[in-house]
This record gives C-alpha cells, structure tokens and sequence, in this order.
C-alpha cells in the first residue's frame, strides 16, 4: 500500500507543468554564453642600426676646406727693381717715388723662380698702360717692361708686380706672394689741358 501511494506521488512531480514568465519579464535564454576576446597587436617600429666606430662617424662629418696661410710680403722676393734710361739705372722702391724718364723701360729680379710672376703698369685711374713684358726664368726670375708709348710729362704711375692669373705671384715651391706697388712720377710739365669744346646752342623754332 505504501508502495503504490510513493509511486503516484512520483508521477505527480514529473507531469507538473511548466510555470509560465511573467508578464512583462525578458524571456531567458538557456543557450551556453562563450567568453570572446579581441586579439589587439601594437607594431613595434623596427630599431636604427648605429655604429660605434670612430673611422664611420669621422668619414659622415663634414670636411672644411683647408685654411689658406697669409702670402708672404712681395717686397722679400724683390732681388733689384731699376728703371732703365739712357744714361743710368735708377733703383726703384715701394716706398717712396721716383721721378723717371718718360721714355724709360723697367726691370725687376726677383731672388726665386715664380713661373706667374708680371710686371704691369697703371696710371692715378688704375688704367693698364699699353707696354710689352718679358719674363726669364734662371736661379730667379728677370722681368721687364717696355712702355708702348714714352709717358706723360708730370704723371704719376704705378709699376705693379703681381700674378699672372690671380693677384699674388707664386714661387716653385707654392708660397704666395703679396703684389708689390713702386711708384713712380714722369719727369716733365704736364701738357695743358685740352680745352673745352663750347656747347652747342639749341635752335629756336
């Protein structure tokens, strides 16, 4: 009897109905729930090869060119500068003037060969005056200069020594020279001036 009464009170609780949600209520899911995650990667910038070696970095660093020493005064190489006139030599200096011929010629030894080395002559306008030069290389260097023309009575020039190419002279060894300035004065009264040309005079109309 006990047996029988247990057994329908068993089949009661596994024919009981389901209870309904709620009015209103979200209705409940019973699927499984994964967990997701996002894989995230951050770039790492690709790393700068650098060199500890002195010869590398000295080569990258900029190169200054070279310092060029000061020339060396012109008047050193001067060995005898003359102004040659008919019936004397008169010895020429940079420092003071000397008044000279107006049909003199020029000529400057020089104690070292200088393949660049030139004798020019300018007037108070620094203007080239037309004249033709020579140059001898020996155991130094002879230079000379003939006007083209006899030079103005009463006028100051200049004969210059310099380079060739640049304005220092240089000697076989490399060393440059400074330009060197002998200044002279044309003997002679210097020619009256031209006169004037009277300007003409607009026509009336």
């Amino acid at each position: 009897m006990l047996l029988a009464v247990a057994a329908a009170a068993l089949i009661g609780c596994e024919r009981a109905p389901a209870r309904a949600p709620a009015p209103g209520a979200a209705p409940t899911s019973t699927a499984p729930s994964f967990a997701t995650s996002t894989a995230t990667s951050t770039a790492t910038p690709p790393a700068t090869a650098t060199s500890t070696d002195p010869s590398i970095a000295a080569s990258s660093a900029p190169v200054a060119p070279p310092v060029r020493p000061p020339p060396l005064p012109g008047g050193t190489l001067i060995r005898s500068a003359f102004a040659v006139e008919v019936d004397q030599r008169l010895p020429l200096a940079p420092g003071g003037e000397v008044v000279v011929d107006p049909a003199a010629r020029f000529e400057v030894e020089l104690s070292a060969r200088a393949p660049d080395a030139r004798l020019v002559l300018v007037d108070v306008r620094e203007d080239l005056v037309s004249a033709t030069g020579t140059r001898e290389l020996g155991e130094g260097t002879r230079l000379t200069l003939v006007p083209a023309a006899p030079l103005t009575p009463g006028s100051r020039y200049a004969l210059r020594l310099d380079g060739a190419a640049d304005r220092e002279l240089h000697d076989e060894a490399g060393r440059a020279f400074g330009p060197v300035t002998l200044p002279i004065l044309a003997a002679g009264i210097p020619p009256p001036p031209e006169p004037k040309k009277p300007a003409r005079k607009k026509k009336r109309r």
